[in-house]
């Protein structure tokens, strides 16, 4: 106590202190936990005696104790596994043993933990290892992360972090600023297939040879042209090429209301539509489902958003040649021609050329497409808004043969499930070579880590069909960033994200995340959300009382755990290192979140990147419908969780934006003298796993 405050009390240990102590214990409780639980499942087997699994829930309460449940193991196998426990410990531990003579089963330290471990075993014996579980990357680079931190290994100047944070501010803007991931933008490729569209090497939707069919002024007679060429027969003849090259009209463009022609402007053919035929039809490859995921939900309020019978069509337009050395189209913007014209769709068709790229842009940010390459072997594809500027370069060599659609939004009667993304290229969305440049800087997030994304748009994700539509129902934004991700070799995951009163992550001023949906950070007169959301029973049991006297006294803290883990497979115990690891990952200390948040002072200073500072997540291992359970009364969330919506808390995922659409997961009903009922909240969020630098260079190539 201070002499001149009796109330004052009188602190000789920091905060940072607080932190390295806890930390230290909770490393070494987690590895001596991670060896109990392998002896536990190498013994349990064989309990005899009257006490049965469904029994120790209750046990642990009634003071049958693990001395007691294991004089009931045969001698046997109790003897191997503890003689496996000893090797384990010391090879974790190395020197806790070595004054200690006795059996390990009665050492302080490991007798405690194992009659923890024991008395939470009943989830294993319950429900087994879990039917899903977190993916194993997204664990394993988070509690790399989380391990590294906790042990002291990892140190960010203030200088690295305020660059980390500018990074992230800007991949935020990318993704949601005014003219979000933006997919202005899309294309793809479709490869020409000479033989049997149906033979098993063919794994992509691919097409036949393309046929068009055109006519000349009064002539009725229709002359064919079969892309791509091949001299064997007439109608893939290079001569039938320039005959159709010579029957096309200069092609104008739009100045005002007016349509001109000017070579120095613009120097290519055109034929009408009224004029020509083709066997290529864009519905035909899932071309239009992919434009409406893509180009839809970035024109669209959110109410029309949710309207699943809004659909784009296609109108065939004209036919257009540009040819080598001197066709291209300078820099102009398309004159829509009805109010529910939304872009234009260009096809460019299987035709040797080169040069000619197309470039698109909108609001600052550039896709360019380049069709050379490809251009004799593959039909390929872009579609982008009518207010983009776009420009097509000159052509040097050959002819650019290309089919132009305008494309409409109307409402259809009939709704499908939207097909897979698979012949979209992600390297034409705008975003793509942004993130890959992020991603090819070795000081963005060096040693790796998990970029977290609240999804955009709204999904039926706590549904009967959730783990069916996503992550193919993503669209816009959503749909842009998992398969940009994708594209670059990164492990994405899009996952439920429980809440925890109204929070789904940890509030983030630098990037303006409240952690909250909007609107429910909003605080009403009487100082409460505007929402109250409660589990019944849940109590924030606050555990920091030994944690304040080892800040007067110095005195060993004893950290009080919240763990909220899977159920655990086989050779989830048998690894004890990745078991020990997953165990601390997946823990909170009980207090520790309260001290470092109120007793940060320039008396008790605390780290700049506090472990305990900002809580984890909770992770859905699945997408599920929503339930109500009579589970929970009298006890907390975090004790019957696994068994009502299996979660994993995850600390360290990096938010780059706040959650935007939830939906209820899951309600309690409880009985007293009055029923009453809680309700749980979850939003859909994608995970982006991002591995350390040194292995990221590989992948970025392959990408």
């Amino acid at each position: 106590m201070d002499s001149q405050d009796p109330y004052r009390v009188e602190y000789r240990h920091s905060l940072a202190e607080l932190e390295d102590e806890v930390n230290k214990i909770m490393i070494e409780d987690c590895k001596i936990d991670a060896c109990a639980d392998l002896f536990l499942f190498r013994v349990l087997p064989f309990q005899s005696g009257t006490y049965q699994h469904e029994y120790y829930e209750y046990s642990a309460y009634s003071g049958y104790g693990f001395s007691n449940f294991l004089k009931s193991v045969p001698e046997e196998p109790k003897a191997a596994a503890t003689e496996e426990l000893r090797l384990n410990v010391d090879r974790v531990l190395p020197g806790l043993l070595d004054d200690y003579d006795g059996n390990i089963l009665e050492h302080e330290k490991i007798k405690g933990r194992l009659d923890a471990r024991w008395k939470g075993m009943d989830a294993y014996q319950k429900d087994g290892a879990s039917k899903n579980s977190i993916p194993r990357s997204l664990v394993d680079i988070l509690m790399e992360k989380q391990y590294r931190e906790r042990a002291g290994l990892s140190d960010v100047s203030s200088d690295e972090k305020a660059a980390f944070t500018e990074s992230c501010r800007q991949l935020q803007s990318i993704i949601e600023g005014e003219h979000a991931t933006a997919s202005f933008s899309c294309g793809g490729s479709i490869p020409i297939v000479l033989g049997d569209l149906q033979a098993p090497e063919v794994t992509r939707p691919a097409s036949s040879p393309v046929s068009i069919f055109w006519s000349k002024g009064d002539d009725a007679t229709a002359r064919k042209l079969v892309l791509p060429l091949d001299e064997s027969v007439p109608h893939t003849h290079p001569d039938t090429l320039r005959r159709l090259v010579v029957d096309c009209d200069p092609a104008s463009f739009g100045r005002g209301e007016q349509d001109v022609i000017d070579p120095e402007y613009r120097r290519a053919g055109k034929i009408n539509a009224d004029q020509f035929a083709t066997s290529f039809h864009p519905a035909d490859f899932g071309i239009l489902e992919n434009l409406s995921q893509v180009l839809l939900p970035s024109i669209s309020s959110e109410t029309d958003n949710q309207l699943g019978f809004r659909k784009i069509t296609a109108e065939l337009y004209k036919l257009n040649v540009y040819s080598g050395p001197s066709g291209h189209f300078r820099k102009h913007v398309d004159t829509p021609r009805a109010t529910n014209q939304i872009g234009s769709l260009v096809v460019c068709l299987p035709c040797p050329f080169k040069g000619g790229s197309l470039t698109v842009e909108h609001h600052g940010q550039k896709v360019e497409f380049d069709w050379s390459e490809k251009s004799e072997t593959s039909i390929q594809w872009a579609a982008f808004y009518s207010d983009c500027e776009h420009e097509i370069e000159t052509i040097t060599h050959g002819d650019r043969v290309t089919l132009t659609y305008n494309l409409y939004v109307t409402e259809p009667l009939n709704v499908g499930v939207p097909s897979p993304m698979s012949i979209v290229d992600p390297k034409a969305y705008p975003a793509y070579s942004w993130i890959r440049n992020l991603l090819e800087q070795e000081e963005f997030m060096k040693d790796g880590g998990v970029l977290g994304i609240f999804c955009s748009h709204a999904y039926p994700h706590s549904s009967n069909l959730a783990d069916l539509q996503l992550p193919r129902a993503l669209k816009g934004a959503d749909l842009v960033l998992y398969s940009v991700f994708r594209s670059l070799n990164i492990d994405v995951e899009v996952l439920p994200i429980l809440e925890k009163d109204g929070h789904y992550c940890a509030e983030d001023p630098s990037l303006g995340i409240t952690g909250t949906v909007p609107g429910e950070d909003e605080i009403a007169p009487n100082g409460r959300r505007r929402r109250s959301r409660f589990y019944m029973s849940e109590y924030d049991y606050d555990h920091s009382g030994t944690l304040q006297r080892f800040l007067g006294n110095g005195k060993k803290p004893w950290p009080n755990y919240v763990e909220l883990l899977p159920s655990a497979s086989p050779a989830d115990y048998e690894d004890i290192d990745r078991r020990w690891k997953t165990l601390m990952l997946s823990r909170r200390v009980g207090g520790m979140q309260n001290m470092v948040e109120n007793f940060a002072t320039e008396e008790l200073p605390a780290k700049v990147n506090s472990t305990h500072r900002n809580p984890g997540v909770q992770v859905g291992l699945s997408h599920r419908p929503y339930k109500t359970f009579n589970r929970g009364y009298e006890r907390g969330l975090d004790e019957v969780i696994q068994s009502i919506w299996p979660v994993q808390y995850l600390p360290g995922v990096t938010w780059i934006t706040g959650p935007k659409h939830e939906e209820m997961a899951f309600s309690q009903i409880a009985y007293g003298n009055e029923a009453s009922i809680g309700t749980r909240y979850s939003c859909a969020a994608i995970l982006a796993v991002v591995p350390p630098a040194e292995q990221r260079v590989g992948m970025l190539r392959q990408g």
